[in-house]
């Protein structure tokens, strides 16, 4: 009677080890799995559009245009020519951009326009026969110190041969020396619809 009866049983283990049918599963052992972290590389920077520079062509600005801006300019010199003589100050720094006023205030400019003061002063002296040695050096400290120092003896009596277009609104203003050399005599912009020393 065990014998029937673990016969019958078996096949009941069997049938349970081996499945319970085609649509069941045995139950699988869940097993714990560990992450594993990958670097992944970061994206490239999206490239970024540079912006398209407007490359300025002289040849744009007409006869009129620059017949009219060697008129003002002309014009401007002349009154400079005039403020500068009279030695107003005021007057003087109305025709500054702000950005110009700010460098000429700023201490390494002062300095460097005081060695600069400091070398012509004794080069003077010497092509008149004096002691360059003994020359007293000017500190410059202020825009006022540079204009009554600097400005004052060289910029009183400047002239105008001719002028370049550097942008739409910005030139730059030339007079031309005994050997035919032009030097730039001022570096202007229309600034609030004014021709503003910039340079």
């Amino acid at each position: 009677m065990k014998r029937i009866g673990l016969l019958l049983l078996l096949p009941v283990v069997l049938f349970l080890a081996c499945g319970s049918g085609p649509g069941i599963a045995a139950p699988v052992e869940e097993t714990e799995v560990q992450a594993t972290t990958v670097q992944e590389e970061p994206p490239a920077p999206e490239p970024v559009a540079q912006p398209v520079e407007n490359i300025f062509d002289p040849a744009s600005i007409t006869q009129e245009k620059r017949d009219a801006a060697m008129t003002e300019v002309q014009a401007l010199i002349t009154d400079l020519n005039r403020i500068i003589r009279a030695k107003n100050y005021n007057a003087w720094r109305g025709y500054l951009s702000d950005s110009y006023f700010r460098e000429i205030s700023s201490a390494a400019f002062l300095e460097e326009r005081t060695e600069d003061l400091y070398r012509r002063d004794q080069i003077v002296a010497q092509n008149l026969g004096r002691d360059p040695k003994k020359v007293q050096k000017k500190i410059l400290r202020t825009p006022k110190d540079y204009f009554d120092n600097v400005v004052v003896p060289s910029r009183s009596n400047d002239r105008m041969d001719d002028l370049d277009f550097v942008s739409e609104n910005r030139v730059k203003a030339y007079t031309v020396d005994n050997r035919g050399q032009r030097l730039v005599l001022y570096d202007l912009e229309i600034i609030e619809n004014k021709w503003k020393i910039i340079n």
